[in-house]
């Protein structure tokens, strides 16, 4: 409020002179009471302070590059809210499921599934934090996918129909991540993981529908529906020269990743 010139810069009032900041005040009037109190503590905070010649620019000091990125701020957050790098926490794409179910197999990952016992955290009064399809554990996201003994028996007869039947499908990560049973091969392991995908989606929808429908809890329909839904979508999404047929991937969908790995369009 003293200043002289209302529009004058840092640069006219401090110089750098052998890496000493030199001030240069032009005041209205002479600084007194509070006002002179003031001026000493900014004189205190910028004694150590070099000017540089160029132009000011801002800098994020939340980061080592001290570059802001949106995905830098979701790092640190993501740490300080679970304790973990957000690398952690993401997952690749996979180019034979739609957009929708991507989305969904990341709000699994993240935990954002409204499952009643993350209702039951957020303060919402609920009459039970059962799950709705046995009514015996509490509804976890991992239970709701994977444990609850309604849906464990449909990754049973996925992995049976997959040929999979040395692989164990016993939590979230057997069931987004891990790539047993074909880590040795690309295609396979891409087909393998968007028929998870496509499942833990489909056991989802089921679900909802038998809460907010009242729908029955029919584990062969679901069968059928992964069957013949992954089937469409990862057909129209395989390359057209030799497409999937249907019989045979109703009969055995591993045949598909078999040596050579870009059989009939997969890779």
């Amino acid at each position: 409020m003293l200043e002289s010139q209302k529009e004058a810069t840092v640069a006219d009032r401090i110089s750098n002179v052998n890496s000493n900041s030199i001030e240069i005040w032009d005041w209205s009037r002479a600084p007194s009471g509070r006002a002179l109190d003031e001026l000493t503590e900014l004189n205190n905070l910028i004694s150590s302070v070099s000017i540089l010649d160029r132009p000011d620019s801002w800098k994020f000091s939340l980061d080592a590059s001290c570059i802001f990125t949106t995905s830098s701020l979701s790092n640190l957050i993501n740490t300080l809210k679970y304790g973990v790098h957000s690398r952690n926490l993401l997952i690749p794409r996979n180019k034979y499921v739609p957009q929708k179910v991507f989305i969904f197999t990341w709000r699994v990952i993240q935990l954002k599934l409204p499952v009643r016992s993350e209702l039951d955290k957020k303060g919402l009064d609920l009459h039970t934090i059962l799950c709705p399809l046995c009514d015996h554990h509490i509804e976890t996201i991992e239970h709701a996918l994977i444990n609850c003994p309604n849906v464990s028996s449909i990754w049973t007869q996925l992995l049976d129909w997959w040929n999979q039947n040395n692989t164990t499908i016993s939590n979230i990560n057997d069931a987004i991540i891990s790539d047993q049973g074909y880590s040795h091969n690309s295609a396979g392991s891409s087909l393998w993981q968007a028929t998870k995908w496509i499942a833990c989606y489909t056991i989802w929808k089921h679900r909802n529908l038998k809460v907010f429908s009242n729908k029955i809890w029919n584990p062969a329909m679901l069968i059928s529906e992964i069957q013949s839904q992954s089937f469409s979508w990862i057909s129209n999404r395989s390359r057209k020269k030799n497409p999937i047929e249907w019989h045979q991937w109703l009969l055995n969908p591993s045949y598909y990743v078999a040596s050579p790995p870009n059989r009939m369009g997969i890779g």
